[in-house]
């Protein structure tokens, strides 16, 4: 009797569920990402073939395997590196192969602007081959990456020398000139600045040593930030002043006070509106006293200055001391207590 199920279907080892068909797809070697963690006996088998032949055969597949990967764009360059990395590991005798390795590897480094690398790769090949014109123009390519714009020319030359017709080397050599130029052109400037900075500076010195002004420094940062101007034209000195208001424990900062302007010249343009925090208005020019802190004896003291005196005048006397580069008045109100008060302590 004759069986009435029919005949058994077939079934392949290969056989992938239809519903994950990503995952089916990871197992089979060709489409592997990643290498697997467990054992696979086809990948080992495949693998194993990479190594059949002579070192030269297995070099020359290892390169053809990196061009690949190369021409399939960037996701593809660390593979392409990894497969002529291994071509050049091999025991290969033809030099023309470890040579192209080389190179290619430098031009996918050079993709990636590992510059470093591309420069060491083209060494090695032109030490095999020293008219390898790819391996001239790619150190070009790097050297100019870095601002080496003469060494850069220089492989050109040696480039054009054996291939006086190539295009791209005659084109990296017009960019190296202009590189070079404009390399050149920022050093002389970087210089002459360096050199009018330094002029700016012993001019600055001998102005300050002429008018006997001492500057005294304990905080490097805020003297380095202080900046006194000698203009070229009038040889007269602005300073960055300070103007304190102990009694509210306000200030106010003055940018650039020319030595030859007075106190009362500032103290009218600062006081011309009352000041927010002096609620008695007892801050007027004429209402105003102006001291500055003599710490050159055994204890400091207050010496009092005339409004109508100049800044240069004062910075001048044998008992101011610049601090830091910025000079700081005090400034008191006329008949307060609170001068009063101010004062005694000094005299203490």
């Amino acid at each position: 009797m004759a069986d009435s199920a029919g005949p058994e279907p077939l079934r392949s080892e290969f056989y992938m569920d239809p519903n994950n068909l990503d995952k089916e797809f990871e197992k089979v070697p060709l489409f592997m990402n990643h290498l697997p963690e467990e054992e696979n006996d086809t990948l080992s088998a495949l693998q194993s073939l990479v190594y059949d032949g002579t070192p030269e055969e297995i070099a020359e597949n290892f390169k053809n395997q990196g061009n690949d990967c190369f021409k399939a764009g960037k996701y593809k360059y660390q593979d392409a590196i990894t497969f002529y990395t291994r071509a050049i590991d091999t025991d290969c005798a033809d030099k023309k192969i470890t040579e192209a390795c080389l190179a290619n590897r430098a031009a996918v480094n050079l993709e990636l602007g590992n510059y470093g690398r591309v420069l060491r790769d083209c060494a090695k090949c032109l030490e095999m081959n020293p008219r390898h014109v790819k391996a001239l123009y790619r150190s070009a390519r790097a050297l100019l990456a870095l601002d080496r714009a003469q060494e850069a020319h220089d492989c050109c030359e040696h480039g054009l020398a054996v291939d006086p017709d190539n295009t791209a080397l005659k084109a990296m050599k017009e960019k190296c000139i202009q590189r070079q130029e404009a390399l050149e052109a920022r050093q002389r400037r970087k210089e002459e600045k360096e050199k009018a900075d330094r002029e700016a500076k012993e001019n600055l010195e001998k102005a300050l040593k002429d008018r006997k002004i001492k500057i005294e420094v304990t905080d490097k940062e805020v003297r380095e930030k202080a900046s006194i101007v000698l203009d070229p034209e009038t040889q007269t000195l602005s300073w960055p002043v300070f103007f304190l208001y102990p009694e509210y424990k306000e200030s106010d900062y003055i940018q650039q006070f020319n030595e030859t302007n007075t106190f009362m010249d500032h103290l009218e343009v600062m006081f011309e509106q009352p000041a927010p925090w002096d609620a008695n208005h007892q801050y007027t020019p004429d209402n105003v006293e102006v001291y500055f802190e003599n710490n050159q004896g055994l204890r400091p003291s207050l010496i009092k200055i005339g409004k109508k005196h100049p800044l240069g005048k004062i910075l001048s006397l044998d008992q101011y001391v610049v601090t830091n580069g910025v000079p700081s008045f005090i400034i008191l109100p006329k008949n307060s207590p609170f001068k009063d008060d101010f004062l005694k302590k000094y005299k203490k």
